[in-house]
């Protein structure tokens, strides 16, 4: 079967701590990024606008949304993909693979796709196959659903909801490993793009149980219900102690990439917090960016703060 074939193969595509490889080169601007207007100084420093994400003028609407190059994470030799930013709701949504992709739109457009609204063909970018994947288990199609969520995780693994989506059909397939490690990839995903569903916490929970799992701190805190998804509102959250402490035990096992993702979402949701809970916990924005650039400049070989 096509199924099983794919599941034998797949283990190794859906670990987000041994399959994103980070060669560690500086972000470089693609090819065609000259005809766009971009300023360089301009490059955000995180936490929202993620850091390694770089404002455009083309396509913006002019009030706080607009277009960006992003870099992901890990993956800084590599040609950035073009995200739309949402201002006031503090959300990044994947729009297309490339540079390229972007000014091909703007082009059949005539540079105002906003009143002309044609879209493009981007069928091998991650959330076309998400799209697909979707449809075909709308009709119980696993064996062609599959392909298509293996290849929007790994084309664009810091998607919470494409992972957490490949997880339940592994669960669905009585492949626990494969869906525990889906799982924890949602978790450890980047939140700017969307917080994970709290059916994570369930199959990690569930995860805690399997050998493979027993020394990952995100699952043993959430196993032990130290850490949950519930944050803002209150005048203390143990989430944030909790999340540093997994922060440190991934550096100590040596898994910079899962340390630094899960320090981005940190300072991603401390920012929305007030400035007395700030102080309370010891942030300070300006602090984690300097730290945040350091670290990345240790483990990535990257700041993540300049693109050439």
């Amino acid at each position: 079967m096509i199924m099983a074939a794919l599941l034998i193969t797949a283990l190794d595509s859906v670990q987000l701590n041994s399959a994103i490889s980070y060669e560690g080169s500086f972000m470089k601007l693609p090819p065609l990024s000259h005809s766009l207007s971009i300023e360089i100084d301009t490059l955000c420093a995180g936490p929202f606008p993620p850091c390694g994400f770089l404002p455009l003028n083309e396509g913006a609407l002019g009030n706080g949304d607009c277009f960006g190059l992003y870099w992901l994470l890990g993956k800084e030799n590599n040609d950035p993909i073009i995200c739309e930013l949402y201002h006031d709701e503090w959300r990044l949504v994947p729009a297309f693979s490339s540079v390229a992709k972007f000014r091909e739109w703007l082009n059949v457009n005539d540079d105002d796709p906003w009143e002309n609204n044609i879209e493009i063909d981007d069928r091998h970018f991650a959330p076309a196959h998400f799209t697909l994947a979707k449809k075909y288990l709308a009709t119980g199609d696993l064996d062609h659903a599959l392909p298509h969520l293996i290849n929007a995780t790994t084309k664009l693994p810091e998607v919470s909801e494409y992972w957490l989506t490949l997880a339940g059909q592994y669960r669905r397939c009585r492949e626990d490993i494969a869906a525990a490690e889906a799982a924890l990839n949602a978790w450890l995903s980047n939140w700017a793009f969307g917080m994970p569903d709290n059916k994570v916490i369930q199959m990690l929970t569930q995860a805690a149980k399997l050998p493979e799992f027993r020394e990952d701190p995100v699952v043993r805190r959430i196993a032990a219900k130290e850490m949950d998804l519930n944050f803002g509102g209150v005048k203390e959250n143990s989430n944030y102690l909790m999340m540093q402490d997994c922060i440190d035990v991934y550096f100590a096992q040596n898994k910079p990439l899962l340390a630094l993702a899960l320090l981005q979402n940190y300072a991603y949701l401390m920012t929305g917090e007030t400035t007395a809970f700030q102080e309370r916990y010891g942030f300070n924005l300006n602090e984690w960016r300097i730290n945040f650039s350091q670290l990345c400049s240790v483990h990535l070989n990257d700041p993540r703060c300049d693109a050439e």
